[in-house]
């Protein structure tokens, strides 16, 4: 580790009698990101059609009591939003008054501690570049693999069914996320504004396929899905008779549901990713507001709607069939893998590729976008760790031409490369399995809606200079929403504790059907904030042996 260092390499100021220590006085960045722009990014975080494909996937069969009590998916589905809309405020009141690139690394550290801000923001980057890996394999696993069967179901064609098969095989994932990420990392060294026509244009095309699947879900004939379904599974290759997998439904039960609102919560309390991008938004009250509060209720709408639209047309009892086979596909149907939602619709149309092709095409461009949004959002944060002193200056340096940090986007293409290996190969037998991260990635959070109650009277002039200076009875909205999402996010923290089959203490048989050891990820969530606690420490007696107190850039907003 060797933080940036010699006095030719600082940038020291005296203004006002308070000493500035930063690489430069501004970032280099430039504010190109619009208030569509912002919007579609978080909700391309959220993702919506990974978000309904992991809810039918997991809840209908998994999330089942002892007796028989099931998770209602629509109440799980409002409990994440409740749960999460106050975070998303918290964000987005911190992107309007401090709009600096670093997201809640600026916010905690500036507030807090500058140790604490640090620490919440390298945990961060450490699951978010998980999170590029990860998606990269999704595109395959999940996108290239259902489009490409459920094509070949249509057009009769065993070759083509045989082929999407490769894409559940680990090494045709790690060759094609590979090559996606590398795409990504080409796209941020050209510009920043290049990522962002391509990811409205590819939301477009995903939002077209969601309405498309509520449309056609809904006017299937549900009354034939069995047997269509059954049809499709022999078409694929598998089992005669795969609809007599369904299960008999019970009641709905409350601790059922609240623990299933894991699956929807890993989508919604992602609505804040746009607040790593502070300073390249324009309009940020309006932008940040319009893209993380008014992001989770647009992506908790459509999420219903497609929910509800698939469940009319297969019915709960097959869901649980199909989602309690997702470990077994092959002893359960025949498949190398279980359908997602755009192969259940189309399986509703036997013979008809337009809607094969069309299902599956545009449920593709779901699959992966998480992949590019972590991927801009990590390079900000190692931008703005660098400014401050904490990563060595060439991190931070900016190309002239584009306005990129090409230093940064070579570090995170690599560890995000990383990730999608551990994922897909891993190493002695270990590989990440994502979900249980989220708990560790949470404290995060609840770090950031303290800073936020403690923000108006630390900065107050910072804060009453913001366009967000609103009090209700006199006390900071800011402060009052910073309480709530506090609240709110220890419920959310006990239910990532809890859960049965997400939970980090979860049950044993869950963790050995899925070959993963409890301590290790108990372990690894406790190691990332050890370590980034351990890299601050280590830069701040670095620097300091320079002569150097990065304690004084903690003391200033950092530059734009």
């Amino acid at each position: 580790m060797t933080p940036h260092g010699g006095e030719k390499e600082e940038r020291m100021a005296s203004v006002g009698g308070t000493v500035r220590v930063f690489t430069r006085q501004a970032t280099g960045l430039t504010k190109e990101i619009g208030t569509l722009d912002t919007f579609v990014y978080n909700v391309n975080n959220q993702n919506i059609g990974i978000g309904v494909a992991f809810i039918l996937l997991f809840v209908p069969g998994f999330y089942v009591a002892a007796d028989g009590g099931r998770a209602d998916m629509f109440q799980s589905m409002v409990i994440a939003a409740i749960l999460a809309l106050p975070m998303a405020a918290v964000y987005a009141l911190f992107a309007a008054a401090i709009p600096r690139s670093g997201g809640d690394y600026v916010y905690i550290s500036r507030t807090l501690h500058p140790l604490l801000g640090f620490v919440a923001s390298w945990n961060w980057v450490a699951w978010m570049t998980v999170y590029i890996g990860v998606p990269a394999a999704y595109f395959a696993k999940y996108g290239l693999s259902g489009m490409f069967r459920s094509i070949g179901v249509a057009l009769g064609s065993a070759d083509l069914v045989a082929f999407a098969n490769n894409f559940v095989d680990p090494v045709w994932i790690l060759a094609v996320g590979t090559i996606l990420i590398a795409f990504f990392a080409v796209i941020f060294a050209l510009g920043t504004r290049i990522y962002f026509r391509l990811q409205n244009v590819v939301f477009a095309i995903g939002m077209f396929g969601v309405v498309l699947a509520i449309a056609l879900a809904f006017l299937g004939n549900s009354a034939d899905f069995a047997a269509n379904f059954d049809a499709y599974v022999g078409g694929a290759g598998g089992a005669a008779g795969a609809s007599g997998n369904a299960i008999e439904v019970g009641a709905a039960s409350f601790e059922q549901t609240l623990f299933s609102s894991t699956l929807p919560q890993f989508i919604v309390l992602f609505a804040i990713t746009s607040s790593f991008l502070g300073g390249e938004v324009r309009r940020a009250r309006v932008s940040q507001m319009l893209g993380m509060p008014g992001g989770v209720l647009f992506v908790t709408v459509w999420m219903i709607l497609l929910v509800a639209a698939v469940q009319n047309l297969v019915g709960l009892p097959l869901l649980g069939g199909i989602s309690g086979g997702y470990f077994s596909p092959g002893d359960t149907f025949g498949l190398s893998f279980v359908p997602s939602y755009n192969e259940l619709v189309a399986a509703a149309y036997p013979g008809n590729v337009i809607v094969a092709l069309l299902l599956g095409f545009t449920f593709v461009f779901w699959t992966y976008v998480w992949l590019p949004i972590n991927f801009l959002a990590s390079t900000r944060a190692l931008l703005a760790w660098s400014i401050d002193g904490l990563m060595p200056a060439k991190v931070s340096e900016v190309n002239e031409q584009r306005h990129t940090p090409t230093v940064a986007i070579i570090i995170v293409a690599v560890l995000g490369w990383i990730s999608l290996f551990m994922y897909t190969i891993g190493i002695g037998g270990f590989k990440i399995d994502t979900l249980y991260g989220i708990f560790g990635w949470i404290l995060s959070f609840i770090l950031c809606a303290i800073a936020a109650i403690v923000f108006p009277y630390r900065h107050r002039a910072v804060f009453e200079s913001s366009p967000v200076n609103w009090r209700v009875g006199g006390i900071p909205l800011m402060s009052i929403v910073g309480a709530v999402a506090t609240v709110a996010l220890l419920v959310v923290e006990y239910i990532w504790w809890a859960d049965p089959i997400n939970g980090l203490a979860g049950t044993p048989a869950i963790f050995e059907s899925l070959g993963i050891w409890p301590p290790i990820m108990i372990a690894l969530t406790a190691g990332v904030f050890v370590t980034g606690a351990l890299w601050y420490l280590g830069a701040r007696a670095i620097q300091a042996q320079r002569g150097v107190r990065i304690e004084r850039a903690f003391a200033e907003i950092p530059p734009e």
